[in-house]
């Protein structure tokens, strides 16, 4: 699934599952499913609609002075923000009139909302489900990880499922005093096999 794109139909999936069950530890599929979703490019968001993009617009005309002008350079004005901003996400166009009116003294040009719009960071549904993905995996990995230290401490592996762990894992075990290295490269128990 490496490239795979986060869906509506993976981002429902996920988020049904709730926070309590991906508290629970993940089998091997779930846990190849969350590490796609958290390395999947986000969707595009939404750009943002005419009605809320002209009430942005409006609330920056009536807080911040500009240049008088008439009723033609006007539409023109509406006009050309619509069409270098418009593609801008809802949430986005929020915040650059907030910054703005905050920030500037002059109504700003589109390049200075383009540099305000820098930024501003997406929080959707989206970013969210991502990110409670990534912990989800890290997690998942991170507990893997300690069970695996605490069987190699107990003696509990044998050889072949020690040639299988990562060399990060493995480097980790040699200094903890759970593997040795042989002269080899290979890694092998310092604790005797239980019988």
């Amino acid at each position: 699934m490496p490239g795979a794109l986060v869906t509506e139909l993976s981002l429902s999936s996920i988020a049904s599952l709730g926070s309590t069950a991906l508290a629970n530890r993940l089998d091997d599929g779930m846990l190849a499913a969350v590490q796609a979703l958290a390395a999947a490019p986000l969707p595009a968001p939404e750009p943002c609609d005419a009605q809320h993009f002209n009430q942005c617009l409006r609330v920056l005309l009536a807080n911040l002075p500009k240049r008088n002008s008439d009723d033609i350079s006007g539409k023109l004005l509406i006009s050309t923000y619509q069409k270098k901003l418009g593609n801008l996400p809802k949430d986005q166009i929020s915040f650059i009139a907030d910054r703005a009116i905050t920030e500037c003294e002059w109504f700003p040009s589109i390049a200075e909302c383009l540099r305000l719009a820098e930024g501003w960071e997406r929080n959707d549904d989206a970013v969210r489900v991502r990110r409670e993905a990534t912990v989800a995996a890290r997690w998942e990995r991170q507990a893997r990880f300690e069970e695996m230290m605490a069987r190699l401490a107990a003696g509990d592996v044998d050889q072949s499922e020690i040639d299988g762990l990562p060399v990060s894992w493995l480097e980790v075990a040699e200094t903890r005093g759970h593997l040795r290295r042989e002269d080899g490269g290979r890694y092998t128990s310092r604790i005797p096999a239980k019988a």
